[in-house]
């Protein structure tokens, strides 16, 4: 090797200032201002909820099921396709008429069935538009939530407490709520997704697939009414969701409490309400009387059923007196829920 080529090897000669300048910033043990980007206290939560929905959005389950959670809009958007082209064209209320011979004999439908045998188009829209919006949630968007929390949730909080990384976010100037807050968010941004978003585009589509905008005076407040019925599905369900991680370091096990709640709820209530109708349409044969399907009152055995049914209330169909009780339940969940989340979530700086 020669003597230059060993030369560019060797470090640049330093001068005694600069060495005394750099030891002295080395050993200074003062308190160093940050040179970085300052974000309000406010937003602390935000940084906890990004954490978790970069982490769940790896998952390509989650990202099949978002897509997917878009494709029932499309299909109800058929439904405020016909009801609006009959209101102004009678060819397409003899499309109707056999439809709506199929459905069940519920109060709603036999007041849709009213108006259009009377021809009398406006005054069953905002009955159908909310119907529509209504089945939107209780039926393919509830069944994908279920999904979706189950698949997102249970490792948000019990990763966090079989890894010890309590101890490094409680080390930083950050409260019990502002961690519950950005857990939470992880999840209801996800379930806007699927629902509130969804929900509004579909009100959005059968705006733009009505023949006038005379529309929206009639329906202006669903859109209010689909935040609500979002509320009334988020905050209990994520509370719920975060509870179950909360209580064991495994996330399979929180996942398979979630899931047993609504599968079992789901098929004891199905199991006692089929006897029930069945009974009812014997006895309605035996009276000669037509059989009108109820809500059963057996619906708090499963809290799919129970959320619907408040949900229901959201969107008009039913009596505020008839809700009490599932009201009551919701709020009872959540209440008892988030105790008990944060007590967990405490239990780290008690130690």
């Amino acid at each position: 090797m020669t003597q230059s080529s060993i030369d560019s090897l060797s470090p640049p000669a330093q001068s005694e200032s600069d060495g005394a300048s750099v030891d002295r910033s080395v050993h200074r043990m003062g308190y160093r201002g940050w040179s970085g980007d300052l974000s309000s206290g406010w937003l602390r939560w935000t940084v906890i909820a990004v954490v978790g929905i970069r982490r769940a959005w790896q998952s390509r389950w989650l990202r099949r099921m978002l897509f997917f959670a878009w494709l029932p809009a499309a299909w109800f958007g058929i439904g405020f396709f016909l009801w609006e082209q009959a209101t102004f064209s009678p060819e397409w209320r003899q499309t109707l008429r056999p439809i709506l011979q199929g459905m069940p004999p519920t109060p709603e439908f036999n007041e849709i069935r009213e108006a259009v045998r009377s021809g009398n188009m406006e005054s069953g829209r905002h009955t159908v538009w909310a119907w529509l919006l209504q089945s939107f949630f209780r039926n393919p968007q509830a069944v994908l939530m279920v999904m979706v929390v189950g698949l997102i949730a249970p490792p948000l909080i019990s990763q966090d407490i079989r890894s010890r990384a309590f101890l490094l976010y409680f080390s930083r100037p950050l409260t019990r709520a502002e961690y519950l807050l950005g857990k939470l968010a992880s999840v209801w941004v996800y379930l806007s997704l699927i629902s509130t978003i969804p929900a509004l585009g579909l009100y959005v589509l059968g705006v733009l697939l009505s023949p006038n905008l005379s529309v929206v005076a009639v329906t202006w407040d669903l859109p209010f009414r689909i935040i609500a019925a979002s509320v009334v599905l988020m905050l209990p369900t994520s509370v719920l969701a975060l509870c179950f991680s909360s209580l064991t370091q495994e996330s399979r096990y929180a996942g398979f409490a979630w899931f047993a709640l609504w599968i079992l709820g789901w098929f004891t209530y199905g199991a006692v309400t089929s006897a029930e109708i069945y009974n009812g349409q014997q006895e309605a044969l035996r009276t000669g009387q037509q059989f009108v399907v109820e809500e059963s009152s057996w619906t708090h055995l499963s809290l799919y059923h129970t959320l619907g049914r408040v949900q229901s209330w959201v969107f008009g169909f039913s009596e505020f007196r008839d809700i009490q009780v599932s009201m009551l339940i919701l709020i009872g969940i959540t209440v008892i829920a988030l105790g008990i989340l944060i007590h967990r979530i405490s239990a780290p700086m008690r130690v």
